[in-house]
């Protein structure tokens, strides 16, 4: 739980620590919530702006105090605790709190460019903004400084106040280098992410200014990125020693723009990226050595890259930390866990089946459920509000088959690549293996081996005609997800599926036969992808939700999952309704 203190008389320290159940993010609520000053009245990107620039400038001038206009600044916290995520030299991951003084701290915004020449990344870029707009809000009650940064599209700025305060600092004598230097970032770089057989092909610069949705408050900064003095000069002028980036690409600008980390950290700066708010520029279904290879997705490359940064450059935060140390959690008060249902399948509709069940077996968690727009045609290739996985403590999937939009597998593939908790049923063998995907869309071409560590190769026909029995391990007997099945053993509607070899790591909990005219099959598992708890059943038929020791399984699984044991104890038993 979070906990509050007063140093002196008017300041207070925050902490902010990692989310118990998952080891990521930051605690539901704080014990004592922050009361902030007046919310800074934000400025859009527009030509008003520059009828604020000349009040602002009146006011403060252009010398760089416009941030002393923010009401309530006694009220900021001097330092709060967030958790930071790096990685070892075996690329172990790493995660360990860090303080943060706002009043030494800038939040730096890289090349949020309005258009790029791939149609793709113009998207994923836009998708990041409001995200983006809550986290800097939140920056800014904590009382740290903003500095947009575009390369290229300064001009656009010229008369913004924000900009000539920034001009009219005074230049300062640059730090000594401390001898800063990594390898470079994996690869693919820059490619098209629209997809490997309708790639854009001109590659013309057509950014003129930042995403026009980017809010800009009268305090902030406008730097240009390709000068690091101008920076460098702010961070003498306000003591600021910690610099927390934000933005695209972050296997480029981010990290090798004169601002960019690389160049700062040089400089003997301090530096953060925020994980869930950058974005890599790779490729979409084409490895390194540009093959063809659909297991290769746009999300992966991010991850890739976010992986580089922690174990070479950087340590990485999550906006949610920002935001919840600032108040801005509209879920604070409410303890329980929010876990998000993610359906897209036709065939076991579980879009009903869920819901069902989550009414009756899981009132101790906060429940958020998104169903693909369509069984059929253009519809079912979408999954509308997935940005609720940004504040997600569990994800339960159910898809078939389905080829997202990359700005949505964003999301999705954001949250499980973090190794953040998975409950997966059925069908979610092939969850994201369509043989083709429309223009701009993605495949995620073996997720079963991946991330459920199974080899999906389909079943018996025959069997579709029998369901199977399936039946608890000895050796799982006191696995706190089925010691306590009863019975434990008994015949499911579900049809066998063949998903061996099992990857490294796997702990099969039970196991399935529909007749001796095939061997017996694992229906139900546990692993870890990077760090967090994944369970797999293979059941999962309309009838399966009909039975008392399956909704146990499932019910079971996900207090598992969440790793909470709270929630294992204040959780009813569930029965058959």
């Amino acid at each position: 739980m979070g906990r509050s203190s007063r140093r002196g008389r008017d300041a207070r320290h925050v902490t902010v620590d990692g989310d118990s159940r998952h080891g990521r993010g930051v605690e539901r609520s704080l014990s004592s919530r922050l009361k902030l000053g007046t919310a800074v009245q934000q400025v859009g990107e527009t030509a008003v702006a520059m009828k604020t620039a000349a009040v602002c400038i009146g006011l403060v001038g252009v010398c760089g105090t416009i941030g002393s206009l923010v009401a309530g600044a006694a009220d900021r916290p001097a330092s709060l605790r967030v958790v930071s995520q790096r990685r070892d030299a075996q690329g172990a991951r790493l995660r360990e709190p860090i303080v943060l003084e706002p009043a030494k701290t800038a939040v730096v915004v890289i090349d949020m460019w309005d258009k790029h020449w791939c149609e793709t990344y113009t998207a994923r870029v836009a998708r990041l903004v409001p995200r983006m707009n809550r986290a800097l809000e939140a920056a800014r009650k904590l009382g740290m400084c903003v500095v947009f940064a575009p390369s290229d599209v300064v001009d656009f700025y010229r008369d913004f106040a924000q900009r000539k305060a920034m001009q009219a600092l005074p230049r300062r004598a640059q730090p000594k280098r401390v001898g800063f230097d990594a390898p470079p970032p994996p690869g693919p770089t820059d490619c098209c992410e629209c997809g490997p057989d309708q790639p854009c092909k001109d590659k013309r610069k057509v950014w003129t200014r930042q995403h026009p949705d980017l809010k800009i408050a009268q305090q902030d900064w406008i730097a240009d990125c390709n000068n690091g003095q101008e920076l460098l000069n702010l961070c003498a002028e306000r003591g600021i020693d910690t610099l927390v980036y934000m933005g695209v690409a972050s296997n480029l600008c981010v990290q090798f723009r004169s601002m960019g980390v690389r160049n700062m950290k040089d400089h003997g700066l301090r530096t953060l990226v925020v994980a869930d708010l950058v974005e890599a520029i790779t490729s979409n279904g084409l490895d390194a050595a540009g093959k063809k290879d659909l297991n290769f997705t746009p999300a992966g490359g991010t991850a890739r890259v976010q992986r580089h940064l922690e174990q070479f450059v950087c340590p990485t935060i999550e906006s949610r930390a920002l935001i919840d140390a600032a108040g801005m959690n509209p879920h604070a008060a409410d303890p329980r866990p929010h876990v998000v249902f993610v359906t897209a399948e036709k065939e076991y509709e579980t879009h009903k089946t869920l819901p069902e069940f989550a009414k009756g077996c899981l009132g101790w968690c906060r429940a958020t459920f998104l169903n693909a727009t369509a069984n059929e045609g253009e519809g079912k290739d979408s999954v509308p509000g997935l940005e609720a996985l940004d504040d997600a403590d569990l994800l339960v999937l159910s898809a078939r088959r389905r080829a997202l939009p990359v700005v949505e597998m964003d999301h999705l593939e954001r949250y499980i690549r973090a190794g953040k908790p998975l409950v997966a049923l059925r069908t979610s063998t092939a969850a994201f293996q369509p043989k083709e995907a429309p223009r701009g869309h993605v495949i995620w071409d073996r997720f079963d081996l991946e991330v459920l560590g199974c080899n999906y190769a389909g079943y018996n026909p025959k069997s579709r005609l029998t369901g199977c029995d399936v039946w608890r391990l000895p050796e799982a007997a006191d696995h706190p997800i089925v010691k306590d099945l009863s019975p434990d053993r008994w015949h499911s509607p579900s049809w066998i599926y063949r998903v061996r070899p099992m990857a490294e790591g796997v702990t099969v909990l039970m196991m399935g036969r529909w007749s001796d005219a095939d061997p017996e099959e694992p229906v139900a598992w546990t692993r870890h992808y990077e760090g967090g708890r994944v369970f797999f059943t293979s059941l999962g038929h309309p009838g399966d939700f009909q039975m008392t020791p399956f909704r146990q399984l499932l019910a079971n699984a996900i207090r598992w999952a969440l790793g909470d044991p709270v929630a294992l104890d204040r959780a009813p038993k569930p029965t058959l309704n």
